[in-house]
């Protein structure tokens, strides 16, 4: 077996939910110096069979897919669906991601951000559809105004009345009965989540620390842990964070977009 063979055999046993660097898999296939070589022989690759978004750099970054940055965003997309937690540009600051609906993966967020469980974290989705995964029942009126916000950095709070969700999804709910949606205004990000499904995004930091402006903070906290996806620094203010009570609109925290919240009602 020549050396392109054995790259490709032990990237394709990689598990979901799970990542090596060029560096490892190539010192696995007898080639401790050949990382290059192991990222042409990816970006060459055809065969789908073989999960090449689960080869990333040594320093924990992203890198490029089939040997193209302008695809990075498709291999974090695919990474982040399949539970593999990533530190990511939001349309606020630095979030720790991945798929709301991976319980492990979520309980994973949780113990390296230090963060009580039983406090809930915001759900990025592509679209108000997509409440209809997690039994969200928004009214007309309701709609109405979430299409006038959105997309944007407004985070909308539902109470989930629906007892098999409820069941379901009560890893992200903590000891309450709510979850906070928000369909984000970063174009970037939403293709994001087009491939990988909503994503579980509080601020990369541990609980009560200041959230990470770059990667550089963020990998103080994380360190190798998760994977990195740079989009240099950032330094705006978490979602505004609102709710409907009877047919109005009522503010549970100020931050981005909060003007806007205003102007509409």
């Amino acid at each position: 077996m020549n050396f392109k063979e054995k790259v490709l055999k032990i990237v394709s046993c990689i598990p979901e939910g799970r990542f090596f660097s060029y560096q490892k898999i190539a010192e696995m296939a007898g080639g401790k110096r050949a990382s290059r070589a192991v990222g042409n022989i990816l970006a060459n690759n055809k065969n789908k069979n073989i999960p090449c978004h689960r080869v990333i750099k040594s320093n924990n970054f992203v890198g490029k897919y089939f040997g193209k940055e302008s695809l990075s965003y498709l291999k974090l997309a695919l990474l982040l669906k399949e539970g593999v937690i990533g530190v990511i540009p939001t349309d606020t600051i630095y979030g720790i991601c991945t798929s709301a609906l991976k319980e492990n993966s979520v309980k994973e967020i949780y113990k390296l951000r230090k963060r009580n469980p039983q406090k809930p974290m915001i759900i990025l989705i592509s679209k108000i559809e997509d409440f209809n995964i997690f039994g969200a029942k928004p009214t007309k009126k309701e709609i109405e105004f979430l299409n006038k916000i959105w997309p944007g950095r407004v985070s909308v709070v539902f109470k989930i009345k629906d007892k098999s969700k409820k069941e379901k999804f009560k890893y992200l709910m903590g000891k309450g009965d709510s979850l906070a949606f928000r369909v984000p205004q970063n174009n970037l990000l939403r293709k994001i989540l087009n491939i990988s499904g909503p994503l579980v995004a509080p601020s990369a930091n541990y609980e009560g620390k200041e959230p990470a402006k770059n990667i550089q903070e963020a990998k103080r906290y994380f360190k190798d842990r998760v994977v990195y996806f740079d989009k240099g620094t950032l330094k705006g203010k978490p979602s505004t964070l609102i709710f409907f009570e009877k047919g109005k609109v009522k503010i549970l925290r100020e931050g981005a977009d909060f003007k806007k919240v205003l102007r509409l009602i």
